[in-house]
């Protein structure tokens, strides 16, 4: 049903997610509560630092790998070429150096590094070492900069901006959330194995600071997922009737289930945390809050990979695409534009450019021109000025495409006097019939 890269990023967020939260949840929740913890409860809780920097460890590995496969994969789909060959020609580190995913995927590596050798500091008795404070700064940086390499940080100008930052947002929110809840799962289990007298105290400190964390965390989801939704699918019904606004539908069921189970944490069982049995029951529904959690990661991790219903809902109001053309849609922070090169094969063709706003009004340009270079080694760029057409598109007539293949489109667009747009995006061109 979906490409072998959705299930990469689903695993990355998985992985990024949990390494993430369990590192926020250790410096906000549980070290706070261990200066409570005496006696046998004291020894056992002092065994967890170590137990959650080894999971953590497990997570930023399977996170780097997944996310070079991410890679790996972003650029097959850019240069429509086997994995190997890319990588053999130096393709693959084309686009870890001159992509916006790669630069921040860079940036990402440095973070994942730096934080794994900041959870090797001693731990326990509540002291908070100053690496403490840089661990968590390294594990939000690293949860929430893939913000700007996806759908809302795509979007041109203030509103793409506002978005990543939103979605940024959502990032630490789930992180602080559905990550958080592994390592208190722990820490009840950890508590409830104990007859310490200093345990009831303990587990209410842990679960009360754990339930503030978790009320700002979802506030912030709903905020920011409801920011998301607009920008990402626009109307009930992008919502309903495409399966990107479907996914959504779903990833918002699974959130309301878990808020459902945090609101009978936090109303019916913490008041009764002195009872084994409230403990208990607390532990289970933390497990069931984590397979909920995982699920919505896992839908993220799909949405990444499909066009935004807004996008499809624009299109399916746009001229038709013919049936025979090859079709681009192209961001940046200053505009975006969509190509149709028909037919979209080699020999004669006719591309049309039109060009649009942040809010898909029409973009109006002074002067544009379209480059199109072929996939063969040593192609030169071929550059043609466009003509303004009646219905508002820029049109070039009599295309010569040498050959099939992933050619490159450029669109350069002169806007103003010192204001100027520059888009480029690959384009699949098929074999002359």
């Amino acid at each position: 049903m979906f490409e072998p890269l959705a299930y990469v990023r689903a695993i990355h967020f998985t992985a990024t997610v949990m390494a993430a939260g369990i590192v926020l949840c250790r410096f906000f929740v549980a070290e706070p509560a261990f200066a409570l913890a005496h006696g046998d409860l004291s020894s056992a809780v002092a065994r967890l630092p170590a137990r959650w920097s080894r999971i953590v460890w497990v997570g930023l590995a399977v996170a780097v790998l997944s996310g070079a496969a991410w890679l790996a994969l972003l650029a097959r789909d850019i240069y429509d070429a086997p994995i190997g060959e890319i990588w053999s020609n130096g393709g693959a580190f084309t686009v870890a150096t001159q992509t916006r995913f790669g630069q921040i995927s860079s940036v990402r590596l440095g973070l994942a590094m730096l934080l794994a050798l900041s959870l090797t500091r001693p731990t326990g008795g509540g002291e908070r070492a100053p690496s403490g404070f840089a661990a968590v700064i390294f594990a939000a940086g690293f949860l929430m900069l893939p913000a700007w390499s996806g759908h809302a940080g795509a979007l041109p100008g203030l509103a793409g901006q506002f978005g990543a930052a939103a979605d940024a947002l959502h990032l630490l929110a789930a992180g602080a959330w559905i990550g958080g809840l592994l390592p208190l799962a722990m820490l009840l289990a950890a508590a409830r194995g104990t007859k310490d007298p200093s345990r009831t105290a303990f587990v209410a400190a842990a679960v009360r600071r754990f339930s503030l964390l978790g009320m700002a965390s979802v506030a912030a989801l709903f905020a920011t997922g409801a920011i998301d939704t607009w920008y990402q699918v626009g109307s009930i019904d992008g919502l309903v009737e495409t399966t990107y606004g479907r996914l959504v539908l779903v990833k918002i069921g699974l959130f309301v289930a878990m808020v459902a189970i945090a609101t009978i944490n936090r109303f019916h069982l913490t008041p009764r945390l002195a009872a084994a049995a409230a403990v208990d029951r607390l532990q289970r529904n933390c497990a069931a809050e984590i397979a909920l959690g995982l699920a919505a990661v896992f839908v993220v991790g799909f949405l990444g990979t499909m066009a935004p219903a807004i996008h499809a809902h624009h299109h399916a109001d746009s001229a038709a695409i013919p049936a025979d053309a090859a079709f681009v849609h192209i961001h940046s922070t200053q505009g975006m534009a969509e190509v149709t090169i028909t037919p979209g094969r080699a020999g004669v063709a006719r591309a049309s450019i039109r060009l649009f706003n942040d809010d898909f009004g029409p973009l109006e340009a002074k002067k544009v021109t379209l480059t199109l270079t072929a996939p063969a080694a040593g192609s030169r760029p071929m550059t043609r000025a466009a003509l303004l057409a009646t219905d508002g598109a820029w049109q070039v007539e009599a295309i010569e495409l040498s050959q099939g293949g992933d050619w490159m489109v450029e669109v350069d667009a002169v806007l103003g006097p010192a204001n100027r747009l520059s888009l480029a995006a690959p384009i699949v061109i098929e074999a002359g019939r």
